[in-house]
């Protein structure tokens, strides 16, 4: 009994020792100065916009849409192993009290993003409803009491173990918590919201009756732990190696005919090795993807022309840096090391491509701004963009890989 109660501890320890060990790598000075540039170029836009709404903005229904979000979305941490489906599940009946201990952490953790969320929709919601310093703390104990409900109801849910069920079981959270929060940002009369109170006590029940004598599904937690940590390696990789990384790899076929454009010849050996790389693996690919759409969506609503270029340069810089690791993506494969190519022509190869992404990258945000009709901030963005771009390649990304300068 004494091992049991000393698990999670253990656990935790290990867990928080991992979480310690990658983050120093993370928040390391350069990525810092862009949160920093960035979080006070956002906050600076965040106000003006503000001042452009009327009372008349749904304010309150995007605030309790956003805020129904993150309360459904309840990840639970169980920080669960593959071998504990095989030694701890038949003690199962034992481990509540390890259960509850994970519950409490991902309280704790989600509670303080729930508070950076509405401290940041306070603002709007002063300006379209007329919130005040009483009204964030009334609201900030309803979400506080709601994320407890969230919890358990999503344990509930996956002990189910079927996807339809857990699909359902979000939706159904989203929908009360939406309709709950708008009508207590709105200040509606009472009855209101004691019928969809009562709404959230009937679902309570019968989700507590469907669940009671269900047993846990291990392979499920697992696999939600596993993926949980997977995502956390996956940003961490983007900054230092992360030798517990699982790639995910994916064919796409219909992406083929892109490396038809690259020269067939030995000394473009590393040119397809990179490209295929970049694009089939999913966290490079979509780390692109992200990483242009993003920026595209918030360009086409900035005016101001040092924003826009502040934008643009700061999400080529994040795309850039975070691609780095694909120099050395594949150096852990033996027959890679077997090509009669000369290192040069690796280092080469991943500059060159490196430049052609964030390039393309450049392109779209000027092609952005062009169609929004803003022409000066096109040829801002593109100097910028272009400058900053060749000294990135040529200087920074060059100097990491130990290449030389190239033409």
């Amino acid at each position: 009994m004494k091992q049991i109660e000393s698990l999670w501890p253990e656990r935790l320890h290990s867990f928080m020792k991992e979480i310690r060990r990658y983050f120093k790598y993370m928040l390391n000075d350069h990525v810092r100065f862009v949160l920093i540039f960035g979080g006070g170029a956002a906050i600076y836009y965040y106000s003006q916009w503000i001042r452009t709404i009327g009372p008349d903005f749904p304010g309150a229904a995007i605030a309790a849409v956003m805020l129904a979000g993150f309360l459904a979305a309840s990840p639970i941490i169980t920080l669960l192993k593959q071998p504990d489906a095989v030694f701890l599940s038949p003690l199962e009946k034992r481990l509540s009290g390890y259960f509850q201990k994970g519950g409490r952490l991902s309280f704790i953790l989600q509670s303080y993003l729930l508070l950076l969320v509405l401290a940041a929709l306070m603002p709007l919601l002063n300006r379209t409803v007329g919130a005040d310093f009483r009204s964030f703390f009334i609201i900030l104990a309803c979400l506080l009491l709601l994320k407890i409900w969230n919890i358990r109801m999503h344990w509930n849910a996956l002990k189910s173990g079927k996807t339809a069920s857990l699909i359902t079981d979000f939706s159904v959270r989203s929908l009360l918590n939406g309709f709950f929060l708008f009508f207590l940002i709105t200040q509606s009369s009472v009855m209101i919201m004691l019928a969809v109170a009562l709404f959230i006590v009937a679902y309570t029940l019968y989700s507590e009756s469907k669940s009671k004598e269900q047993p846990l599904k291990w392979e499920r937690l697992i696999e939600k732990e596993s993926g949980r940590m997977q995502l956390f390696y996956r940003t961490a990789n983007m900054f230092t190696d992360v030798p517990h990384l699982k790639s995910r790899v994916g064919r796409r076929k219909w992406l083929d005919p892109i490396f038809r454009f690259i020269p067939y010849g030995q000394q473009q050996v590393y040119v397809h090795l990179f490209s295929r790389t970049l694009l089939r693996t999913k966290e490079f690919s979509g780390l692109i993807l992200r990483l242009s759409v993003i920026p595209a969506i918030l360009l086409w609503f900035v005016a101001n022309p040092y924003i826009a270029v502040a934008i643009s340069v700061a999400f080529l810089y994040l795309t850039g840096f975070q691609l780095l690791p694909v120099y050395r993506r594949n150096d852990v494969k033996v027959w890679v090391h077997l090509y009669p190519i000369s290192p040069h022509h690796k280092k080469k190869a991943f500059l060159k491509l490196l430049l052609f992404v964030l390039a393309g990258q450049a392109i779209l945000f000027v092609i952005i701004q062009l169609l929004n009709g803003n022409f000066l901030n096109a040829v801002y963005i593109g100097g910028a963009s272009a400058a900053f771009t060749a000294w990135f390649v040529k200087v920074y990304a060059a100097k990491k890989v130990g290449a030389q300068r190239f033409e």
